[in-house]
């Protein structure tokens, strides 16, 4: 006799759920690493966005003070730079609170993988995934 488990409805739709809950359980745990790695990295660029904007400033003014047009492009490079940095610390912030919101989705009960999903569609009057409806086969009444 073989020993396999009889496969249910009911075993089935546990076996899905459990795969769900796992998954939900992995993308927390990814959430709250990326989280941790970009607080982590917005700091240190924060610190160099303000030693780079102070050196900049300094340097364009001490390229006025010596007319040393060199030293002003040097300043205005530096300055161009930290606006980079910041530009980075910024979208770091909105990919940041993006985690967080999904994080506190899936604290709720509510969470929905946002990866994109051959089969759902976007609704056009709300935005929000819908699964598609197929029509509904008839039997056929045929013989």
């Amino acid at each position: 006799m073989d020993d396999a488990p009889i496969i249910t409805d009911e075993f089935t739709a546990i076996k899905i759920k459990n795969i769900i809950n796992q998954n939900k359980v992995d993308d927390l745990l990814r959430f709250m690493n990326k989280r941790q790695n970009i607080n982590c990295g917005n700091q240190v660029l924060g610190y160099g966005f303000y030693v780079i904007q102070s050196v900049a400033v300094f340097t364009s003014s001490l390229g006025q003070y010596l007319d040393n047009t060199y030293l002003i492009w040097s300043g205005i490079g530096l300055t161009s730079i930290g606006t980079l940095v910041h530009a980075i610390i910024n979208s770091n912030n909105k990919i940041n609170t993006s985690l967080m919101t999904n994080i506190k989705a899936i604290h709720a009960g509510n969470y929905i993988d946002e990866v994109a999903i051959d089969g759902l569609e976007e609704k056009k009057s709300a935005g929000t995934p819908v699964a598609i409806s197929f029509p509904n086969k008839r039997a056929s009444t045929e013989i």
